[in-house]
């Protein structure tokens, strides 16, 4: 059942105003819709795309706008068509859904989805889930299961996506070029999938450590070492099996492709600029029969892929929360992302506040 909401009730919540431009802000707390749901926030970590948006604008998040999308939290309010949740239910939403009838959606690639439904708005005490998330990428926590584990569920399921793409098989090995969170969580994937070898390419030696410990079996700093003449003694003087690219640069398109075997396959999982170009060796591509991969976002079949890797604790989405901080504190958690000073950062809205009646 939905209930009314108190006239005049606000919220805390962290407003994008522009480049290096945050603000915390007292805002109305969200209305759920008839299909959707109301949560308060217990845990939201911090992404790339946070960072990118904060130093330098989103075309997707025009300002004035509400920034987090990863996050995990208690339902205080359901609107009055949800069936399968109730207030009081510890709960890890996506920040999407897929309409389920466009051209792509039809052709099994809900990643693309040309009606795609986007929510943002985690750095906040109360976030609100649209309908079409609810249904389709939504999901119950067991007790005790920590919120901060669980909201790595939306960047773990792009992760999750992107492997379905290169398909890495047991015994073959792999090279990661990046050791922030995706890159972690590609190297766990590997290990999962069987690599023989998971070798992880970064230039901060504390990422390096983390990829160690989470199952990484050589690990390469790249302001010390020649990363491509080393990767490739590695896989026996050719070049592994699969190259994972996982910065967001055509430094490092292009470096994943130098490592990668003839016959072997490619994935450019970072986003570049809009109009960015890499120079491709096309004489390595054809007469190596090399593989390029592009991948883009995450399916419901994903989502849920994702979920079930997380509680099951499969992949261990704790060694990547570096750090936590109050609400208050959303840009230095972004200014030590960008620096390269954590990993993940998990906002932890503050304790007390008064609770939606």
């Amino acid at each position: 059942m939905s209930e009314g909401r108190p006239v005049g009730a606000v919220m805390k919540a962290l407003m994008y105003m522009g480049p290096k431009q945050l603000e915390l802000r007292e805002v109305p707390i969200p209305e759920t819709g008839d299909d959707g749901i109301l949560v308060r926030v217990r845990a939201a970590t911090t992404c790339g795309t946070d960072v990118k948006t904060y130093l330098r604008g989103h075309p997707k998040m025009p300002p004035p706008a509400l920034l987090g999308h990863e996050f995990a939290g208690d339902i205080v309010k359901v609107g009055r068509a949800v069936e399968r949740f109730r207030p009081g239910m510890r709960v890890v939403a996506h920040n999407s859904a897929p309409c389920g009838e466009c051209f792509y959606c039809k052709h099994a690639q809900g990643n693309l989805c040309e009606n795609l439904v986007l929510n943002f708005g985690a750095f906040a005490e109360y976030v609100a889930v649209p309908g079409p998330i609810v249904r389709l990428n939504t999901y119950e926590l067991p007790e005790g299961f920590p919120y901060e584990r669980a909201a790595l569920m939306e960047p773990l399921s792009t992760v999750v996506h992107g492997q379905g793409q290169i398909r890495i098989q047991p015994g073959e090995s792999t090279a990661i070029i990046g050791a922030g969170p995706i890159g972690l969580m590609h190297a766990q994937m590997a290990r999962v999938r069987g690599a023989s070898q998971i070798i992880v390419v970064d230039l901060v030696d504390e990422r390096l450590r983390v990829a160690a410990d989470l199952g990484a079996t050589r690990t390469i700093n790249g302001a010390r070492e020649d990363a491509g003449d080393v990767v490739r003694q590695l896989a026996g003087g050719r070049g592994v099996d699969v190259a994972i690219e996982a910065t967001g640069t055509s430094e490092g398109w292009m470096q994943a492709l130098e490592v990668c075997r003839r016959g072997g396959r490619v994935l450019w999982f970072g986003g570049l600029k809009s109009g960015a170009k890499v120079d491709v060796d096309a004489e390595k591509v054809h007469y190596g029969e090399v593989s390029l991969f592009g991948t883009f976002h995450s399916t419901p079949r994903d989502v849920y892929a994702a979920y079930g890797l997380i509680v099951g604790g499969i992949v261990d989405t704790a060694a990547l929360i570096s750090a936590r901080l109050p609400l208050g504190e959303v840009e230095k958690a972004l200014e030590m992302m960008s620096r390269g000073e954590v990993v993940k950062v998990a906002i932890v809205p503050d304790v007390g506040i008064a609770p939606v009646r």
